[in-house]
């Protein structure tokens, strides 16, 4: 324990609270009785202060006023610690003897008295587990309030509560349907930053549902109905998120011939049954139909009837089906010297299939 005698300033501030306490004003006589007797006791007690921002180990005493009283020996007074949410919620368990290390926050002089605390010891803890973290170990927040940018939330970490933010871009994988459907809801998510100007942890739960991916894509099964909900919609399809952090893309071909024609109508947050038709590296094909198309069976050779979907600069988009579509790139284009226009209908023969890619690849037959 680091603590400093006493000095004059400290004892003529004893000396005040003393006379308060007692009515004794002469003990601000330096050639009184008190006085000498009051010099000698401390020199001899050896009384000292301890320093704000110290760490001192006292001892639990009881209660006085709403305050929580440590005792630490030859301090002049006991340690207080105000008896609020913050604090208390760390003593649960403590008993009148027991011995904890106490934060010392505050000195004042008039009348003496030291100011501690345990949370602000706990937090500092806390703070510092906090940062050293490695960069995909999780958190555990709870979502209490959402604004125009966010959310406001508590971080619990080591039995500690800290202040955070999650920002809406980070708030899931896809835009959320509901901003209001998280609050209150208890989960994980990862450390993006701190902000030193606001004393508070930027958190993402997107970046922490991406590290669940890999392991819930190797759980699909095909066959299995599924459920999840819209997330937007395209003139070619739907999007749909599902398993807590899976995204996958219905085609117009494969929705309920019901809502086929009028895909833009589909509200985000619908929820949605579907099979899983296929997978190619992390992108999920759903279905609600369940049959073959001409990609579950195409093959280097074959020759197919298409219409050209558009001309880019890498080469000619050739649909072949509603939800199957290959490619002349403008190397063979060339070699053919041949020119098409959209919507012209062609008859081609596929070269290559690269199915991890989902290309074909395509000359004139």
């Amino acid at each position: 324990m680091n603590s400093n005698k006493i000095g004059n300033e400290e004892l003529s501030y004893v000396f005040d609270d003393i006379n308060l306490k007692t009515g004794k004003n002469s003990i601000r006589n330096k050639h009184s009785k008190d006085y000498k007797e009051m010099v000698k006791k401390y020199k001899i007690e050896n009384i000292s202060v301890p320093e704000i921002g110290q760490v001192v180990s006292a001892t639990y005493i009881g209660m006085s006023d709403d305050q929580y009283l440590f005792n630490v020996p030859g301090y002049k007074d006991d340690i207080r610690i105000d008896n609020r949410v913050s604090e208390s919620k760390y003593f649960k368990n403590l008993s009148i003897g027991d011995t904890i290390d106490v934060h010392v926050v505050n000195i004042s002089h008039k009348p003496f008295m030291i100011k501690g605390s345990v949370a602000s010891l706990y937090e500092s803890m806390a703070h510092a587990n906090l940062k050293s973290l490695d960069e995909n170990e999780p958190v555990t927040i709870t979502v209490k309030t959402v604004n125009p940018a966010g959310y406001d939330v508590d971080i619990i970490h080591n039995g500690v509560t800290l202040p955070g933010f999650m920002p809406n871009t980070l708030a899931g994988i896809n835009k959320l349907h509901d901003v209001n459907s998280i609050v209150g809801e208890t989960f994980k998510v990862m450390i993006e930053s701190y902000s030193h100007s606001e004393g508070t942890y930027i958190v993402s739960r997107r970046k922490y549902l991406q590290t669940l991916i890999p392991e819930e894509i190797k759980k699909l099964e095909y066959n299995t109905v599924y459920e999840g909900h819209v997330t937007g919609t395209t003139p070619f399809g739907v999007f749909v998120e599902f398993n807590g952090c899976l995204t996958g893309m219905i085609h117009k071909a494969n929705i309920n011939p019901e809502w086929s024609d009028r895909i833009s109508d589909i509200p985000a947050g619908c929820i949605v049954d579907f099979y899983i038709k296929e997978v190619i590296k992390d992108k999920i094909i759903l279905t609600q139909i369940l049959r073959e198309s001409l990609w579950d069976n195409i093959k280097i050779g074959q020759v197919i009837k298409g219409s050209v979907k558009d001309i880019k600069q890498f080469g000619t988009l050739i649909n072949l089906d509603d939800e199957t579509m290959g490619l002349i790139t403008t190397s063979e284009m060339e070699r053919l010297g041949k020119k098409f226009k959209v919507d012209q209908k062609v008859k081609v023969k596929v070269t290559n299939i690269n199915r991890l890619s989902r290309k074909i690849f395509l000359t004139l037959a």
